[in-house]
């Protein structure tokens, strides 16, 4: 599991119910798994983001997230 800091952590059952717990997440059924692969000038907007920020992820998708939910993100690779 990756945090929004960039720490990564195993993913267990208590670590995701704590997580959840941290969050306040009553229903689950509203949760949704995102994949998403990343190309080089994302990786490095990625790079910058993290010298300056604590949420990083937030940061740099966020603002590529389409209205439908899916992200848009260069698919090249090194």
């Amino acid at each position: 599991m990756v945090m929004d800091d960039l720490v990564v952590k195993p993913m267990s059952s208590i670590s995701c119910v704590t997580l959840l717990n941290r969050f306040n997440v009553k229903d689950v059924g509203v949760l949704e798994e995102k994949v998403v692969d990343l190309g080089i000038d994302d990786g490095v907007k990625l790079l910058k983001a993290s010298l300056q920020s604590k949420t990083v992820l937030t940061d740099v998708l966020l603002p590529l997230l389409k209205p439908e939910g899916k992200l848009e993100v260069e698919t090249s690779y090194f």
